[in-house]
């Protein structure tokens, strides 16, 4: 029974690692494309708000 139970825990804990690894990795790729998203983003915003004023 002793060894049932050791091999759950042992599972569990992979479960966890490889789940903690799975989400840091999201993470870490959601942050790349949003940083070069997030400036273009705002380049583009710039633009159309220079322009709008320009024509003023």
């Amino acid at each position: 029974m002793n060894v049932k139970i050791k091999n759950k825990k042992g599972q569990a804990t992979v479960e966890y690692i490889l789940t903690t690894a799975a989400l840091f990795v999201a993470f870490v790729l959601f942050y790349q494309l949003y940083s070069h998203i997030i400036p273009r983003q705002f380049e583009n915003g710039a633009k159309v708000i220079l322009s709008v004023y320009e024509l003023n």
